[in-house]
């Protein structure tokens, strides 16, 4: 009897190691260092993204009514300074019609994060739709660099309107929620270096 239970208890805690890495494309990792640069977006996901990383480091230089520019300019002046994993919410604050500074910005970003951190950034929703020009480019950085990461707002909020507030822009609590899970579950698959 005491075998068989021993068995149980083994093969159970397996099962459980391997539910807890299955979603990423890494190992997950219970504890890290994250480096948070965005807009009011990433400020609404900072007290959940808490609650989901319990034993991270979490540093935060997010700002209200951040545009792009400005974001990279905080990236810039972190340089060295930043964390191996930096999520990014930028795009939602910059005029219709600057999708070409917005790549050389993403590009720029790219650069600044370097091969060796892992980029988290967020598709963009403004008005109750997908930004679709700015996402564009965001999954053209994704797909030509391997540690960039998305976080698919544009479409969790296509697929759940109830996550937006009712300005169209920001989240609700539940959406803001969800966005910070899906958040760290990107984080927690970037690989270590």
């Amino acid at each position: 009897m005491r075998r068989s239970l021993a068995l149980a208890l083994v093969l159970a805690a397996g099962i459980a190691a391997v539910a807890v890495t299955r979603d990423g494309d890494g190992s997950a990792h219970d504890s890290g260092s994250v480096t948070l640069v965005g807009d009011s977006l990433n400020v609404g996901i900072e007290p959940y993204l808490a609650n989901e990383l319990p034993g991270w480091h979490l540093d935060a230089h997010d700002r209200v009514g951040r545009a792009t520019p400005e974001g990279i300019d905080e990236l810039r002046r972190l340089g060295g300074r930043l964390a191996p994993v930096v999520v990014v919410s930028l795009g939602t604050n910059d005029p219709d019609g600057s999708e070409g500074e917005f790549r050389r910005l993403v590009a720029e970003a790219v650069e600044i994060i370097g091969p060796d951190r892992c980029l988290v950034w967020a598709t963009i929703v403004r008005d109750g739709t997908g930004r679709t020009g700015f996402d564009l480019v965001l999954q053209e950085a994704r797909s030509q660099n391997p540690n960039v990461r998305l976080v698919q707002w544009a479409l969790m909020v296509a697929e759940n309107p109830s996550l937006l507030a009712r300005d169209a822009v920001h989240g609700t609590p539940e959406g803001y929620a969800r966005r910070a899970e899906e958040t760290a579950r990107l984080i927690r698959a970037c690989p270590r270096r």
